[in-house]
């Protein structure tokens, strides 16, 4: 069967980032503990700090479990050296607000030079025409949106201290900026999670969203934290609409559950769908690195005291290969293969990880699709 992903670079003549990309594929495939291929997915946080108090993020909560920073354009170039001939797609974001680093805009143009495609996600409600123009000229690939509401009312609910007439000014001023320009990029995204108290504007969002110049449109499913009052007061009614099942979701997460069990290991059901086991991708293909350079397992874990290494201190195949990733890659071929359940006591993030495969990054359609315009880049 065809891989788009590898059609795109052999159409391309991405030599390099092509035979990385199979290489790591094989050894994710066999489930390898070492990999000799380098990830070809980044998620880099060009910030972990953010104006908004969004209540299920744990900037937003204010949980500090790591210390605020900005990643420096030197320290970027440094990641780029090593990963860029192939990697073949970069986040930027992760805990942070990415428009709050006066550098994204050089970065991005960095990872173009490296035939990288580029996404950023943001909350946008810090913008200003001098802004819209960077965008543009950097070349950014696609732009998404946060913004959960079609009012300041069911908007701030979640988007706490943010100003939903003032993200759609920036939105129009993105629109009309990139008009003037003459560029088709970047592919601007409305990404509207629902919860109990928006879904009823669900029906509107698509409407509203591409009146105001956006090319997609995401109604997504939220995430949200194991504790009183969710099943309650968060979780939507319409099914489709969510990961869980309102009448079963749990009030804590599954390693307080332990605390009074004796068992090593437990099988974990707290999502709608049956359980199926499927392989995490991002201990064989992906890498997450916060502004100081320290590495998370995933996209998804927080907390500085899982942290696999940091890239910073050493050559990136020692730290690719190090015990940390070598336990990550043996625990989620175990899981896979039914060999072995959650650890919720274990101190290894993974190990003690209830969502395995649910976090897996997917390739955006711009990977498969390959750039469609040249445009001048940012100096």
């Amino acid at each position: 069967m065809s891989d788009p992903i590898a059609d795109r670079l052999k159409r391309e003549g991405l030599w390099d980032k092509l035979a990385n990309y199979l290489a790591v594929e094989a050894q994710m495939k066999a489930k390898s503990r070492d990999v000799s291929g380098k990830p070809y997915w980044l998620t880099v946080d060009p910030t972990n700090f953010c104006q908004l108090k969004c209540p299920f993020c744990p900037t937003g909560a204010g949980r500090e479990v790591r210390q605020k920073a900005s990643l420096r354009l030197e320290h970027f170039e440094h990641i780029m050296d090593a990963l860029g001939p192939t990697l073949i797609h970069i986040d930027f974001m992760n805990w942070g607000e990415p428009l709050l680093n006066k550098d994204l805009y050089a970065m991005i143009s960095m990872a173009k030079r490296h035939k990288i495609d580029t996404m950023v996600s943001t909350n946008f409600n810090a913008f200003s025409e001098e802004a819209a123009e960077k965008m543009v000229r950097c070349g950014l690939d696609r732009l998404v949106l946060s913004i959960d509401g079609l009012s300041q009312q069911t908007y701030e609910k979640y988007r706490v201290g943010g100003d939903y007439s003032r993200v759609v000014s920036h939105l129009k001023m993105l629109v009309a900026k990139r008009r003037e320009l003459g560029a088709a990029h970047p592919r601007i995204a409305w990404q509207f999670l629902v919860f109990k108290h928006n879904e009823h504007e669900i029906d509107l969002v698509r409407e509203t969203a591409l009146a105001l110049g956006v090319d997609e449109v995401g109604i997504t499913p939220a995430y949200m934290p194991f504790k009183p009052g969710i099943r309650e007061n968060w979780i939507p009614t319409r099914r489709e609409y969510s990961m869980y099942d309102a009448e079963t979701f749990p009030d804590s997460p599954p390693w307080q559950w332990e605390r009074a069990r004796t068992e090593k290991e437990v099988e974990v059901k707290v999502y709608k769908e049956a359980e199926k086991r499927e392989l995490c991708n991002w201990p064989w293909a992906g890498i997450a690195i916060n502004p100081d350079g320290s590495v998370s397992p995933c996209c998804s874990v927080e907390e500085q005291e899982y942290d696999f290494g940091n890239f910073f201190s050493g050559p990136f195949m020692e730290l690719w290969n190090n015990e940390n990733y070598r336990r990550a890659r043996d625990h989620v071929a175990r899981w896979v293969e039914g060999k072995t359940e959650t650890l919720p006591n274990s101190k290894h993030a993974c190990e003690r990880c209830f969502s395995i495969g649910k976090s897996r990054f997917q390739m955006p359609q711009s990977c498969l699709d390959g750039p469609k315009e040249k445009i001048d880049v940012a100096a």
